[in-house]
């Protein structure tokens, strides 16, 4: 297995990492993006193992970290830059999703880019929805546990959030007041059409696959339903008995993936073969 790491530049001026990995062939591979979600990152949980089951079935798989997600190079593994967290916004994710493709388009990998596929997270599938209604690079769309709709997630009263500048978030995990400054509301009010997951569903014309767990507590199977009635392309998986990460958390210490993963990956990997 072959993997490399690099950085390219992103957006104000911070750093987009990427790795990506692939088995040594002579033959051209189709290209997969992998896009993390909310609280997520590249390395997050068995994202390398994930990474490898594709690469191991001919696949070259390429993950990356939004610029403002709050890790940081030097600590890829915790959320190091909590400023840079709360000044990321959707429009940020949703061009940096773009110099990726750029990127890979303009490299010199041996992969067939006409068939590049998107794969996108929760959060990330949102992204990934938003750029293949705009982006025709894009061959195939995998959402996994997407949400359907961006404005929703926020609070219905936003004055107390705009008078202080600033709303903290929990992680859980980390036990970290995370920042969300009032930028990323407005930004998405400033956007909202090219940000508006429903309305700009309906303009994909890729095949999509839409992957849910039926017992995903934090994106619900009617959300996968839904987008999957704004594509007209668009296929519908519900994987038995599985969250939101499909049996994966963080940090991940099995050397094996769970079957509700292995399933999810099948799924896909079945769609991207057909």
């Amino acid at each position: 297995m072959k993997v490399n790491h690099l950085e390219i530049d992103g957006c104000n001026g911070r750093k987009i990492s990427i790795d990506y990995r692939f088995k040594e062939t002579q033959k051209s591979l189709i290209p997969i993006i992998y896009v993390h979600g909310f609280k997520g990152f590249k390395d997050w949980g068995a994202s390398n193992l994930v990474a490898d089951s594709f690469a191991n079935q001919g696949f070259l798989f390429l993950k990356f970290n939004f610029s403002h997600n709050g890790v940081t190079s030097k600590n890829p593994l915790d959320f190091d830059d909590l400023e840079a967290f709360g000044m990321n916004n959707y429009l940020i994710e949703l061009k940096e999703l773009g110099i990726v493709i750029d990127w890979l388009e303009a490299s010199e990998l041996n992969i067939q880019f006409s068939k590049l596929a998107v794969i996108g997270h929760s959060r990330g599938g949102g992204i990934a929805l938003l750029r293949s209604a705009q982006d025709q690079r894009i061959k195939n769309t995998i959402t996994w546990a997407s949400v359907c709709d961006f404005e929703v997630r926020f609070p219905l009263d936003v004055s107390e959030w705009k008078e202080t500048g600033v709303q903290h978030i929990l992680n859980g995990r980390t036990m970290q007041m995370m920042p969300l400054y009032f930028q990323f509301y407005q930004t998405f009010i400033d956007n909202k059409e090219i940000l508006n997951i429903p309305f700009q569903s309906k303009k994909i014309k890729q095949k999509v696959l839409i992957i849910n767990g039926t017992d995903d507590q934090v994106v619900p199977s009617s959300d996968a339903e839904f987008i999957e009635s704004r594509i007209s392309k668009s296929t519908l998986v519900l994987i038995k008995n599985t969250g939101h990460t499909f049996g994966v958390k963080h940090p991940f210490k099995m050397n094996h993936l769970p079957k509700t993963m292995v399933n999810v990956i099948e799924a896909s990997i079945k769609f991207l073969n057909a």
